[in-house]
């Protein structure tokens, strides 16, 4: 679904910064604000084929804004106090219906409590932060803003005052690695994405290098997946060249229309490819054979295109999990993305992988991400006292967190501490009150007031 914006959600998506770049350059903004990266987030429109409202298992909840720029389909954020939740209805342009969003499919009860984690918001918007401490308060009301200029081109308040090439980021200009960052921060999903220590993926800012901030796990086989595009890329025969990028053939500030792409792809094929004798019979229509759509296994109802440029039948199977690329804290990363991949995939492979890459690296100076991992792997091995031990290190680093004091009263209970596990759970409702895990843990530590805690959670969430 295609359809012109007004000038006054266009000027709102931009930004006070993205209204300030369209004093130079006009045409650029305009056409950029009608890409999939220019309408990556907006109020649920009636018209478009959204609903303001969905209803789920007889509950019925007001759309804040869509996630998306619909042309493959949309996903919905509700809103309550200053959580954001995710609507478990999806709509799909291709198929033309309402389904279950991605990750719900296999579900046997979704509801609307899926939290949007900020990793989320970092690719879909023009930038948010959680609240310190939580996983899904936001500070701001109403839909972030969408993507724009400084995504690509970085800090753009002293190129606005005084414009010059050696103030803003040109990603053209950029070395290979640095340019090809820009892309990846947001199209290269990988198996895991693993935050260095200290560092969060919203650091991430055009000029560095990603793994200057994080680092992305592939298991090489580039599974059709909704961001798998750059990974595909490289197993490419096109990909030998360095001068080859995602520019040089996607222009990010225009998006050719549906009619017109057959002869745009084609003309970037033949910069570099002679026109083959069976062109004329395939109607000059490259990418149809060669990069034809497939479903993404990670997208619902989806197909995008396969960036792998295959020759009929060629297959490419790839190694085992690893780096995309070297990056400083590359055997820290590994483990925990073997960690990460075992609870998507369910793998005792995966997991048993995990601990033994983990376990020599506790004896270093483990950071917070590590001995949380430690602390839950040793709760999956019913080693509780353990996992008490490493996960109120991690607490002591970083009080002020409500995950931190969910995992921690975890711990205890498992350990038969109940009183502590109740006073942890209480602090983590402090932080975060619509964090569900509490509730729960509460129940159980304290049997006699179990109704009492689901129903007050039942009343925060307004179930």
């Amino acid at each position: 679904m295609h359809f012109a914006l007004p000038m006054l959600i266009m000027g709102a998506a931009l930004g006070v910064r993205g209204a300030a770049c369209r004093s130079c350059h006009a045409a650029i903004v305009d056409s950029f604000a009608m890409t999939g990266m220019g309408r990556s987030i907006s109020v649920p429109r009636v018209e478009a084929g959204d609903r303001l409202t969905h209803t789920v298992g007889g509950m019925t909840k007001a759309m804040a804004f869509a996630v998306g720029s619909g042309n493959a389909g949309k996903s919905y954020v509700w809103r309550l106090g200053d959580s954001l939740f995710q609507s478990p209805l999806a709509w799909y342009r291709e198929k033309g219906r309402w389904d279950l969003a991605p990750g719900y499919e296999r579900d046997t009860n979704p509801n609307f409590y899926r939290p949007i984690v900020e990793e989320c918001l970092t690719c879909h918007t023009g930038g948010v932060r959680t609240i310190a401490g939580t996983q899904s308060r936001y500070p701001f009301a109403g839909a972030p803003p969408a993507i724009g200029c400084e995504r690509c081109h970085g800090e753009g308040e002293a190129h606005a005052a005084r414009p010059s090439r050696g103030n803003i980021v040109n990603p053209v200009r950029l070395a290979p690695k640095l340019r090809d960052s820009v892309c990846e921060s947001c199209h290269l999903g990988g198996e895991a994405r693993i935050p260095n220590p200290g560092r969060a993926f919203a650091d991430f800012v055009p000029g560095m290098a990603l793994e200057e901030v994080f680092s992305v796990y592939v298991s090489g086989d580039a599974a059709q997946r909704v961001t798998g595009h750059v990974e595909q890329m490289a197993s490419a025969r096109c990909a030998s060249d360095p001068k080859l990028w995602c520019g040089s053939c996607h222009d990010p500030h225009r998006q050719p229309a549906a009619t017109d792409r057959p002869r745009y792809y084609r003309e970037r094929c033949v910069q570099c490819h002679a026109v083959m004798d069976h062109e004329t019979k395939r109607g000059g229509d490259c990418a149809a054979c060669h990069m034809p759509k497939a479903q993404a296994h990670d997208g619902g109802h989806t197909a995008f295109t396969d960036h792998r440029i295959r020759l009929k039948g060629e297959s490419r199977p790839g190694p085992q999990l690893r780096a995309w690329r070297k990056g400083p804290f590359e055997e820290r990363g590994l483990a925990l993305a073997y960690l990460t991949v075992s609870e998507k995939r369910g793998s005792l492979a995966d997991l048993q992988e995990a601990v033994r890459r983990l376990n020599p690296l506790l004896a270093g100076k483990p950071d917070r991400a590590m001995l949380t991992a430690a602390g839950m792997l040793a709760l999956r091995q019913n080693k509780a006292r353990q996992a008490v031990e490493w996960l109120r290190q991690v607490l002591s680093e970083e009080p002020e967190s409500a995950r931190n004091h969910a995992n921690l009263a975890a711990a205890f209970l498992a350990a038969g501490d109940r009183e502590r596990a109740a006073t942890e759970a209480r602090e983590a409702m402090r932080i975060e009150p619509l964090l569900e895990e509490p509730y729960g843990i509460l129940a159980e530590a304290e049997p006699a007031k179990a109704a009492e805690w689901r129903a007050l959670y039942r009343q925060r969430a307004r179930r």
